[in-house]
């Protein structure tokens, strides 16, 4: 993530989640999202990247959005594709 370069404050990310008021992915209110799981885990709600860290989104407060735990944990980033390079041979 430090690589791809942003951050956002946690004031940034109170606004942000406080003007959203549904899952930015499949527009459930929060109070309709099934409670997480695992009981250390108190909200339905999570940061999620726009254009995924992976693929080389930023972690700046304009590529996060609220999305629920269940939408974030479905949306994956996808497989980490590597370059092969290529095979060289002494002459």
């Amino acid at each position: 993530m430090k690589a791809n370069g942003g951050n956002h404050t946690a004031a940034e990310w109170k606004s942000l989640l406080a003007a959203s008021p549904v899952c930015a992915e499949c527009k459930r209110p929060w109070d309709a999202i099934p409670q997480r799981p695992d009981p250390r885990y108190k909200y339905t709600w999570t940061k999620g990247h726009k254009i995924p860290v992976y693929h080389g989104g930023t972690d700046d407060i304009g590529n996060i959005q609220a999305e629920c735990y269940q939408c974030n944990f479905e949306k994956n980033a996808g497989r980490i594709t590597r370059t092969k390079l290529p095979i060289i041979t002494s002459p």
